[in-house]
């Protein structure tokens, strides 16, 4: 079975600059980008009460959805063990591009391991429609048309940058929806049970892949179950609602 459908051709015909946009584009969906925003929730919300009546629930549960979204994305690509397109891994920065930053240059712009399904597209669709359904500000209609437009850039972008062809995209989006759906059936929007199911998927991804990242995704989201559970049994009256 082939994967290929033209993604890697397409991904070879691109100029410097759109491999350079691509790259700034596919943050919107890595985990450190995903993190620093459910972090950026959890502090500033409380502050705009417009963006979500209850910031800490709502940003500890998108948090949360980060983790679940990966350790499925790491379970699934150990199982299927498909490769990324050739020379995913290696790039040659523009001259353009300052020898000091070559590094950040080159982590924007290729991935490494298994390729299939992509993780930026099933994390992208994950924390961006769990948004769409947690937040407050606009319309649930605006805030899912918002969502998927920026599913639509980073899986774009995904194949653009030729480190996944259409099909890994296409499965990960997929794989984002129904995980999304599971995630919110299973815990009911509540910080502690998502936080406890993430805890449980990094255990099993750790578990299948031995990854670093695995392993800090477990150890961090039992320190945040535990910490979330002490909060919530301390919070005054006025800030249980939170909870």
């Amino acid at each position: 079975m082939t994967r290929g459908i033209g993604g890697f051709d397409l991904a070879s015909g691109i100029p410097a600059v759109g491999t350079a946009v691509a790259g700034a584009l596919t943050q919107l969906g890595d985990a450190w980008f995903l993190v620093v925003a459910a972090g950026a929730l959890f502090v500033l919300g409380r502050r705009r009460r417009s963006v979500t009546a209850a910031p800490r629930r709502d940003a500890t549960f998108l948090l949360a959805l980060v983790v679940v979204a990966y350790a499925v994305t790491t379970v699934l690509k150990y199982a299927f063990g498909l490769p990324r397109p050739p020379g995913a891994g290696t790039t040659t920065p523009p001259s353009w591009v300052p020898a000091l930053v070559h590094g950040v240059y080159e982590s924007f712009v290729t991935a490494d391991s298994y390729g299939f399904p992509s993780g930026h597209a099933v994390t992208t669709t994950v924390f961006y429609g769990g948004a769409a359904v947690v937040l407050d500000v606009w319309t649930r209609t605006r805030r899912l048309v918002a969502a998927g437009t920026v599913v639509v850039l980073v899986a774009t972008s995904r194949v653009v940058l030729g480190v996944h062809y259409v099909v890994d995209v296409v499965a990960g989006v997929g794989v984002g929806v129904v995980v999304l759906a599971a995630t919110l059936w299973l815990t009911d929007r509540s910080p502690t049970r998502a936080l406890a199911l993430s805890a449980g998927l990094a255990a099993l991804s750790f578990a299948v892949s031995g990854s670093y990242e695995a392993g800090l995704g477990f150890v961090a989201t039992v320190a945040g179950l535990v910490a979330w559970v002490a909060v919530g049994r301390s919070a005054s009256p006025r800030t249980r609602a939170e909870q």
